[in-house]
This record gives C-alpha cells, structure tokens and sequence, in this order.
C-alpha cells in the first residue's frame, strides 16, 4: 500500500508528538522535511506499479461484452 506524503505541518507535529523539540528550529526541521520527501520521492520510484501476479488474468472489453450476452460462463 502506497503511504500518502504528509504536510509540512503535519510531518512538525508527528515529530513534536514524538517528542522533539521543535520550537523555533523550523530550520532545521525544513531540511529533515525535505529529506523526508525525498525518501518518500525514492520509496515510490521503488515500488512497481503493474500487478506481478502472474495468475491475474485480465478482462478486456471485448471479454466482458461477451460473458454479458452469456456467451462465456
């Protein structure tokens, strides 16, 4: 499952209940952001995107159309 990419503000408060101290270091948090996008950018390149089950048979439009008039079962 693809993992949604948080906010900015979002990713603050995730490390502020995590227990970091955030006051006034949006420096510093703006750099570990942008490594965290990065990575999250790196994570997705990595993932593949087509269906590697071999077994999955796919249906095409004309499949469908004939097991709609009863011709496949």
């Amino acid at each position: 499952m693809k993992e949604r990419i948080k906010g900015y503000l979002e990713y603050k408060l995730d490390l502020e209940l995590c227990g970091v101290n955030t006051f006034e270091k949006d420096h510093e948090i703006r750099k570990r952001y942008e490594k965290y996008l990065q990575d999250q950018q790196q994570a997705n390149n990595d993932i593949p995107t087509s269906d590697t089950n071999e077994a999955a048979k796919t249906i095409d439009s004309t499949d469908l159309l004939e097991y709609k008039k009863g011709k496949k079962v």
